[in-house]
């Protein structure tokens, strides 16, 4: 039974920080078990648009606490067999006043925060030396969650920065290129809007879970902005200047690379062609095109 107990837990210490690996450390990646909570979490706030705007955060609270949840548990599984002979008790502390399982969680718990109470240490050599691999893990684990929220705000930042410049380049009846426009201010616009739109889509491939973050206010959300995008790109096609149909064409290549990585990434934004795909995901972001 305690051969059963450890190999369980070091299955699920495995599986959460692989599950860390893969969502933090590999740019273009995130990990099964995270994409899993992403999902689950975002589904359940759909049903519920008039909160949809507080997911994204909710979305990563979740998914570190799944990974503090399973490494815990991980850690007391491989104390239980060691509860309570492996351990010494101060006095005033009677092990035999509380479950194995929950003393062996408490303990748990206490090395992953580094709280270093003291009214239970461990005895046994293979505990003792264990133990601190533990605190290790609740501080990297804590630098994680820090560094990844610390990432997320200029990737959310750009995105909003591109919806400001679409929104006001539509109120000023520029997506159009009327001819009043010039070819080389037309180019420039269509140009800067392709970069700004490249740096998006690079930040969904990098941060997984930006897509989730919703923006209350319309006029800061990409998602909706992006049909100005489109208007973009079709006028600049066609333009009668050759300059401004190739900075179009180019704005044409990353609106469906865009398309493509949200598709092949995001299961809520479905459809085949590239403004269908744009449209769904601004729909599941609860804003409607005009």
């Amino acid at each position: 039974m305690s051969a059963v107990s450890t190999i369980g837990g070091i299955i699920l210490i495995v599986v959460a920080l692989n599950d860390v690996f893969h969502t933090l450390l590999r740019p273009s990646a995130t990990g099964r078990l995270t994409t899993l909570v992403f999902r689950g979490t975002w589904s359940i706030a759909r049903r519920r648009a008039a909160r949809i705007h507080i997911n994204g955060p909710l979305t990563v609270v979740a998914a570190i606490s799944v990974w503090i949840v399973l490494i815990a548990v991980g850690w007391a599984l491989i104390y239980l067999p060691h509860i309570p002979d492996g351990f010494s008790y101060s006095a005033g502390v009677d092990p035999a006043s509380y479950h194995g399982f929950v003393e062996a969680l408490t303990f748990s718990l206490v090395a992953l925060t580094t709280l270093g109470l003291g009214d239970v240490v461990p005895i046994d050599p293979v505990i003792r030396a264990l133990a601190p691999l533990e605190a290790l893990t609740g501080f990297a684990l804590l630098s994680a969650a820090v560094s990844w929220f610390m990432q997320l705000h200029p990737a959310l930042t750009r995105r909003r920065a591109v919806a400001i410049e679409l929104t006001a380049l539509s109120e000023a009846g520029i997506t159009r290129m009327p001819d009043s426009i010039s070819a080389a201010h037309a180019v420039a616009i269509v140009e800067s809007i392709s970069r700004s739109l490249a740096a998006v889509t690079a930040d969904l491939v990098q941060n997984a879970e930006i897509f989730y973050f919703t923006e209350k206010d319309e006029r800061l959300s990409s998602s909706r902005a992006l049909a100005y995008a489109l208007q973009l790109r079709d006028a600049a096609i066609a333009a009668p200047t050759s300059d401004v149909r190739a900075a179009g064409g180019v704005l044409a290549r990353i609106l469906d690379e865009l398309a493509r990585v949200v598709r092949t990434r995001y299961v809520h934004a479905a459809g085949e062609s590239t403004d269908d795909i744009l449209r769904a995901a601004a729909g599941s972001h609860g804003h409607a095109w005009s």
